[in-house]
Order: C-alpha cells, then sequence, then structure tokens
C-alpha cells in the first residue's frame, strides 16, 4: 500500500479537494518510516558503528506499523473476556443515512456506539431475557469487504452477566441469546428519535443539496424500514471475535498481509485485491483504479482524536469490582492460556525484536541523537517554513473539503 500512495497520491491530491483528516492519512501511509517522519540516531558506545533510525508514521491508516499496537490490544482484550460464552451481534447504520454520516461523522459515531449500548443492556436487564448486565466490547468499522461506505459496529457480548443480587447469571438456551425482532425495534427508535433531536437542535450539518426537512423525511420513513441487525451463534469463548477486531483496531480496512497488486497500462494504472463475496461465499478479485483505490482508502480514515473502540458493561473500566467479581463467581477450570496460543490461528505474535547490535563488537547500540521530528503521536507536524495543516472543526471530521493545490509539498 504504501509503495501505490508514494506513487500515485502526489497526483491525486493535487487533482482533488481533500479534507485535512485524509491529507494526514494519505501523507503519513506514505512517508512511514522515511525521513519525512524524523529519525534518531543508533551508535555503537565503542564507536564502531552508527545508524539512522526513522520514525514510524504511528496513524490509524497506516497498516505498516499497525502491527504491534494491534497485537497489544489484542492481549490486553483477551486477559480482560471473562470465561464464559460470548455473542458476536452487528448493528449497521441503514445506508440512507451514510450522506449525513459522513458530515458528521464524530457525532453519528457517538450516536451509534451509544444506542448499540443502550438497546443490548436494556433488554439484556429485562427477566425474561437474561435479568443481568453483561460485558460489551464494541468497534466500530465503515467499510464493507470492497472498501465500500459501510458503517456498522461490531460488538461482543458475554452470554451471561452480574444480576441485581451480584450472583452470575447465564443465557438459559445456549443457543438463544435475544430475540432479534425485540432488538432490532428498540435500537431503531433509539438512533432515530436521537437523530432527530440533533436535527431539531441544530448540531447536524447539511451535505449540499439535503436540508433539515429532507432528513425529517428521511428519518419518518425508516420508522417503517428493516434494519440490518445480525446475531450469531454464541461462541464458547469471545477469542476469536476479539482477534477479528484486533486486525481492524488499527491499520485501517487492508491489513498489511493483504495482497495487493499495482498494474501499470496505458490507460492508467490498476490495483486488485481478493476478497469473499459474503452474498454466494465465492473468492473474487475487485479491480480499481489507483485514484479510486486511493480515495476509498482515505475516505475510511477515522475522525482525528475519536475511539473507535468502546467498553461497557462488566467490560467498563468503571466497573473493574463487578468485573473482577464476576469472574470470580465462574471460577474457571483452568487459567487463562497465554496469548502465543490463543492468537496463534488468526493473529500470529511476531517474536520480540533483537535489540540492534554493533556488527563489529556486538554491543547492544546505544541512540545518541534525536533529530527534530515532523510528526507526533500520528498527527502531521509541518516544519518550520510550510503553510499550516487546516484542521476541521471539532465535531465535524468531514465538512467543507479543503484544497491542497497550492501548498508547498510537504517534507
Amino acid at each position: 500500500m504504501q509503495e501505490i500512495f508514494r506513487e500515485h497520491f502526489p497526483a491525486y491530491a493535487q487533482g482533488h479537494r481533500l479534507h485535512a483528516r485524509e491529507q494526514r492519512a494519505g501523507h503519513c501511509i506514505s512517508n512511514c518510516y522515511t525521513a519525512a517522519m524524523g529519525a534518531h540516531v543508533l551508535a555503537c558506545p565503542e564507536g564502531h558503528y552508527e545508524r539512522v533510525q526513522y520514525h514510524a508514521c504511528g496513524h490509524r491508516s497506516c497498516p505498516r506499523c499497525a502491527e504491534e499496537s494491534r497485537q497489544r490490544w489484542a492481549q490486553a482484550q483477551l486477559a480482560q473476556l471473562l470465561p464464559c460464552p460470548h455473542v458476536h451481534v452487528i448493528f449497521t447504520l441503514p445506508h440512507e443515512f451514510i450522506a449525513l454520516w459522513a458530515f458528521n461523522r464524530a457525532r453519528i459515531n457517538q450516536l451509534l456506539f451509544d444506542c448499540t449500548r443502550s438497546s443490548l443492556l436494556e433488554l439484556l436487564a429485562e427477566p425474561r431475557h437474561l435479568g443481568a448486565m453483561p460485558g460489551l466490547l464494541m468497534a466500530l468499522h465503515s467499510w464493507g469487504r470492497t472498501l465500500s461506505h459501510h458503517p456498522h459496529v461490531h460488538c461482543l457480548v458475554s452470554a451471561g452477566g452480574l444480576d441485581p443480587q451480584n450472583q452470575w447469571r447465564s443465557c438459559r438456551k445456549p443457543s438463544f441469546f435475544l430475540p432479534i425482532k425485540p432488538l432490532q425495534h428498540l435500537f431503531r427508535g433509539m438512533f432515530l428519535a436521537q437523530l432527530k433531536q440533533l436535527l431539531n437542535e441544530q448540531r447536524l450539518s447539511m451535505p449540499a443539496a439535503q436540508d433539515q426537512q429532507y432528513w425529517r423525511s428521511v428519518i419518518q420513513s425508516q420508522y417503517r424500514a428493516h434494519w440490518n441487525v445480525q446475531i450469531c451463534t454464541p461462541y464458547e469463548h469471545g477469542r476469536g471475535v476479539a482477534l477479528y477486531l484486533a486486525r481492524y483496531v488499527r491499520g485501517g480496512p487492508l491489513p498489511a498481509d493483504r495482497a495487493l497488486d499495482l498494474s501499470h497500462a496505458p490507460n492508467g494504472s490498476t490495483v486488485s485485491f481478493g476478497y469473499i463475496d459474503h452474498l454466494d461465499g465465492r473468492a473474487k478479485t475487485l479491480r480499481l483504479s489507483a485514484s479510486e483505490f486511493i480515495a476509498r482508502i482515505l475516505w475510511h480514515a477515522p475522525p482525528q482524536g475519536q475511539h473507535t473502540v468502546r467498553r461497557a458493561g462488566l467490560y467498563a473500566s468503571a466497573l473493574r469490582g463487578q468485573h473482577r467479581l464476576s469472574r470470580n463467581l465462574l471460577q474457571p477450570a483452568q487459567p487463562p492460556q497465554p496469548m502465543q496460543a490463543l492468537a496463534c490461528h488468526d493473529l500470529p505474535i511476531a517474536p520480540e525484536p533483537d535489540r540492534p547490535r554493533c556488527p563489529l563488537c556486538r554491543s547492544p547500540l546505544l541512540r545518541i541523537a534525536r533529530p527534530s521530528s515532523s510528526h507526533h503521536l500520528g498527527e502531521i507536524h509541518i516544519p518550520s517554513g510550510h503553510a499550516s495543516l487546516p484542521l476541521g472543526p471539532t465535531l465535524r471530521s468531514s465538512g467543507q473539503s479543503i484544497g491542497f493545490a497550492d501548498r508547498p509539498p510537504l517534507t
């Protein structure tokens, strides 16, 4: 992916009006582990050898530098999962709202998380369903398998919870978690009511040629529409879903191990990659122009500063005492397996890298200098002498696009 961006992103940026988050993501993917990201010097303490070590960009959309943070995240989640069956539930935003979502990502993302959490906790608190508070791990994805626009929330839910008497209560039937229709209707009603309130309070930005009256009519029509909420078969343990989510917590919609083919032709370069069509289960190949591929990758760059993973119920940080009590009540028959064994089938853990050593005396190299860096925590810091990178409003991550054609190149 970095090769594709280094070759085609400059021309794409010149020919398109990009939002600041897209410009930031494209610059970081193109220049990860290059001089543009800054560097420090590693040197032998005896003076035999020294080398320059370039920095990673640290951007959430860059697949090249995401592996280490992805492994740390997976290890933390696997350590926190309760030793009980878990259920994978998926809440999808209707595609009628994608245009509004694209102009109000931060607010509508928050609304998606709030309604997902509230609908699950409210239904599972009812005695006829579970009568207890479960643990929830939620992750937002904005893409489909072809990098299409498809915002949805993956939710990993413990198939049991802590009741008001502080006793563990499991689902009555292992194969039945919740009735799907009440969950769909509750989620739909919560989301539409709160979205209408945001409209009435004029807290949403409107896409071109679509005013508030238009979106009120869309909201009204959606009360009668089918909403896609999927409840999967319970898993003996939640590690499979947690490892699946870990692959996309950092690094964007295409992991670093996904094969990409860049082909050059007289009428333009194309990028192709394989995917599994969920409609028929067949492996297929998608071929896009380099410009369209870059556009799809950048469209999914997350809003700056917003978390795309949330926890609730027994997995919330504020309920660590209840989480500890639940773990004690469950009394696992054996201690949790080490991270390496849990992850081997989906997210292999790379061995700890050896500390760089001098090729002559084998002494560990020391960091003796750190030139001024051109980035900080995955966000661009423009070197002196260059124009400032424009930022969108705090709660509007994809509003008025910004042109970069007249700006000096970022170096």
